[in-house]
């Protein structure tokens, strides 16, 4: 095994003139050098991406959702259900919260114009709990009115995203006037509207834009004047403690509703659609898994190429090094020694280049914002030194991927497993011209060269 050890290195190193690989190695060992580290980097930013449109979606609105189908839609005694399926000890160990909202479609009046917007009203039972963002289904205040807040419960105030404020210039303290249909209907006159005017008290981020710029959050006992529910709602919502128990819990209170010790005025001209998240946004995960897969194929290629590159690497090599193996084989070498060398020969050079490929992702996804800062600023700065009407560059326009940083989430796992990839890939595509160097007969090889 020293011997095969010693042969193989001295094959690796090449001639003195080149150093630790030979010419014929260095290409390969590059190009595999760079998939890995493209690889890495490619889909940590999209692990960002995702963790952070996720966190998003998860912290912005409910978990599962709870509606009546039936009729108007309202949930009358929402109160008395919301305690029925409380009683579930396994369904309330593994949930946050459960209560009643109100969400429907609205318009929002933007100069003689009327925009489709989303009103969702919560239950806020203080102050403190609002500023210190401990409300469930309410999404994180950015900035607020601290002397209208607390008025939240009894004046016709609401918060509004972000990207809203933006879109239309509605600043704290500015009025508003708001549209929803009264559920009546007048054949000459069609349906009916509620309309009221409300002042923006405050204003929120979750970090997705649609969300961020089509909602509009008021106050439960508002919103049930609003819409003339008096005591009732239209939606039980419920945020779980984990992710991977939704479907769980979606089943648990599909169970519970449907038993036969669930209070039969509730349900009696009722019909109760559960609903998760996952499901609400299915199409849209979707793509993103789906743009992950692509774009992990495409870089993956790269790999590939440097394995096909090893192949041509490797038959080269014992092509140069006929008259060796001739000479080892006649003084008694094994052909499986010389299978060996070969394939060792190439797995070492796709070690190196996965593990300093791994090294250098790592190292480029933990600084790509500031990378990738520096070389725009070096671009504005050469084209300000060239032309004198030049625009600045941007290369990450945070205003369109909506992040206060470009997202990165690196995967310790994931990285061990494309090195391993990479490296028994590379032991692969050495395999078959070293099984071709085995086969050499070493007297005509010896004869010939």
């Amino acid at each position: 095994m020293n011997i095969i050890s010693l042969i193989t290195f001295r094959y690796i190193r090449g001639s003195r003139v080149f150093g630790l690989l030979s010419l014929k190695s260095r290409l390969s060992f590059i190009v595999m050098m760079v998939g890995v580290s493209l690889l890495i980097v490619v889909l940590s930013i999209f692990n960002g991406f995702q963790r952070q449109v996720k966190e998003s979606l998860w912290s912005g609105g409910p978990h599962i959702t709870i509606e009546n189908t039936q009729g108007s839609g309202e949930i009358q005694k929402y109160e008395r259900m919301v305690e029925l399926l409380l009683q579930n000890p396994i369904l309330k160990e593994k949930i946050i919260s459960m209560q009643g909202n109100i969400t429907s479609h609205g318009l929002l009046q933007n100069n003689n114009t009327f925009v489709p917007v989303m009103i969702r009203a919560v239950p806020i039972t203080s102050e403190d709990e609002l500023v210190q963002n401990q409300v469930p289904n309410f999404p994180k205040l950015e900035y607020y009115n601290r002397e209208d807040i607390k008025d939240l419960n009894t004046k016709n105030l609401v918060v509004i995203g972000k990207e809203m404020s933006l879109l239309y210039n509605y600043n704290l303290g500015r009025g508003i006037t708001l549209a929803v249909p009264s559920g009546s209907f007048n054949v000459s006159r069609g349906v009916e509207l509620n309309i009221s005017s409300f002042t923006v008290t405050g204003l929120f981020k979750t970090g997705y834009y649609n969300y961020d710029s089509k909602f509009i959050f008021m106050s439960l006992p508002t919103a049930q004047k609003f819409f003339k529910m008096k005591n009732s709602v239209n939606q039980i919502t419920v945020k779980v403690k984990s992710l991977d128990d939704l479907q769980y819990c979606k089943q648990l209170i599909l169970q519970t509703i449907g038993s036969s010790d669930f209070d039969s005025t509730i349900t009696a001209g009722s019909y109760f659609s559960v609903r998760t998240i996952a499901e609400e946004q299915a199409n849209f995960l979707g793509a993103l898994r789906m743009e992950k897969t692509i774009i992990s194929n495409i870089v993956f290629l790269f790999i590939v190429l440097a394995a096909l590159g090893m192949v041509a690497t490797v038959y080269s090599l014992v092509r140069s090094k006929r008259k060796s193996i001739g000479t080892l084989k006649a003084l008694g070498l094994p052909s499986s020694s010389i299978l060996l060398i070969f394939t060792l020969n190439s797995m070492i050079i796709g070690l190196f280049a996965s593990v300093i490929g791994g090294i250098i992702g790592i190292y480029y996804a933990n600084n790509l914002e500031s990378i990738i800062d520096g070389l725009g600023a070096s671009i504005n700065s050469v084209g300000h030194l060239i032309y004198k009407d030049w625009k600045n560059v941007i290369l990450v326009p945070k205003d369109i991927y909506y992040f206060d940083h470009l997202p990165v989430d690196i995967d310790i796992s994931f990285i061990f497993m494309v090195t391993t990839a990479a490296t028994i890939l590379s032991g692969l595509a050495g395999y078959f011209p070293a099984r071709w160097a085995a086969n050499l007969d070493p007297v005509e090889t010896i004869k010939n060269d």
